[in-house]
């Protein structure tokens, strides 16, 4: 059986090993734990859906372009464009306070 030499190099990456592996499973145990949790307090979540592709969004449907969608607005009861909203917003929540 033949050992390695002791030197401080050997003695460095198996710190940094250790500390690496320590910290891995520090990690991975948060996470379970957190993971746990959350099954526990809503028992019917579903995971978020993942496409490589791109064409659907994280609940498995097909996405929408924001142009086609629409909101409406509760203070001027108009419909606004998504992409737009939160300007439209911005603008309509800061003339009410000029009057």
């Amino acid at each position: 059986m033949s050992e390695t030499p002791v030197t401080v190099e050997t003695i460095s990456e198996n710190i940094i090993g250790n500390l690496l592996h320590s910290m891995i499973q520090d990690i991975v145990s948060r996470e379970i734990v957190k993971q746990k949790q959350l099954q526990a307090r809503y028992p019917d979540m579903k995971p978020y859906h993942y496409d490589p592709n791109g064409l659907l969004d994280f609940n498995g449907l097909p996405k929408q372009q924001e142009s086609s969608q629409y909101f409406h607005c509760q203070n001027c009861n108009r419909e606004i464009s998504a992409n737009r909203f939160a300007a439209h917003l911005q603008r309509c929540l800061n003339r009410g306070s000029r009057r």
